[in-house]
């Protein structure tokens, strides 16, 4: 299948769509009783977001009962709190009201406008081990014109599970190698290149840390640094494409 015959990506989001370790830590004072200092603002964030890998790897082993991301966050706020001692400050109210941040996560600076270049030329949406509440208000608060939410409660599965993938395109009414998937995380796309999806790695560097993150080596559809760049590359693809078609027809 010729490249330009793609009908819909689907995009991951925490971490390529939204910058989750930029908004907790520059949010997180405003719902803690005490003041954290940087340090363990980027401490807090980061095992926050290590709670949700850890049961997704769990859960994909067998290894735990399902639950919703806004349901695994809440454990794993309450464990760090604790670590914290700021557990016994904090009401129950105060709790979930910190715990949907994760709803408000910003986007990256190129996401906006690359999304919406891209849904100019195709269907877009996510597929996302998020919720799908989650998702929708996430949308809402950064202005992300999603065509259609896939979210983990809908699959009750979680990625990288072969079935996301392969179900998602069944949805869509669409062959696999009709649909890509757009992934800051090479886990991600590596499954989803299994199940016969296209894939295009976007660069995120400072994910986790303020120290870039090398670019890495990969085979995937798309190498791009921001959704503006891969709408680039892809208009330029389709272009060439048709060019040599045109040129074997002639």
């Amino acid at each position: 299948m010729k490249n330009y015959e793609i009908k819909a990506l689907i995009f991951d989001v925490f971490g390529t769509v939204v910058d989750w370790r930029k908004t907790l830590t520059k949010n997180l004072n405003n719902f803690l009783p005490k003041a954290l200092s940087n340090i363990d603002l980027e401490i807090f964030a980061r095992e926050w977001r290590k709670g949700y890998s850890d049961y997704i790897s769990d859960f994909n082993n067998n290894k735990t009962d399902w639950k919703n991301v806004d349901e695994i966050h809440k454990d794993k706020l309450i464990e760090i709190l604790n670590s914290f001692n700021l557990l016994d400050s904090m009401s129950e109210s105060s709790i979930n009201k910190l715990n949907r941040i994760w709803h408000q996560l910003e986007p990256w600076e190129d996401s906006v406008e690359g999304l919406d270049l891209l849904k100019s030329k195709f269907s877009i949406g996510t597929l996302s081990n998020g919720n799908f509440s989650l998702l929708l208000n996430m949308s809402k608060y950064s202005n992300l014109h999603w065509d259609f939410i896939f979210s983990g409660d809908i699959f009750m599965k979680y990625k990288p599970n072969k079935f996301v993938y392969k179900k998602a395109c069944e949805f869509l009414g669409l062959k696999n190698d009709q649909v890509m998937l757009v992934a800051a995380h090479e886990n991600d796309l590596i499954a989803a290149k299994k199940s016969g999806l296209k894939t295009a790695y976007v660069h995120r560097p400072f994910e986790h840390s303020d120290k870039a993150k090398k670019k890495p080596n990969n085979n995937f559809d798309y190498n791009s640094s921001s959704f503006t760049e891969l709408y680039q590359l892809i208009k330029l693809k389709k272009f060439y494409t048709k060019l040599v078609d045109n040129y074997i027809g002639y």
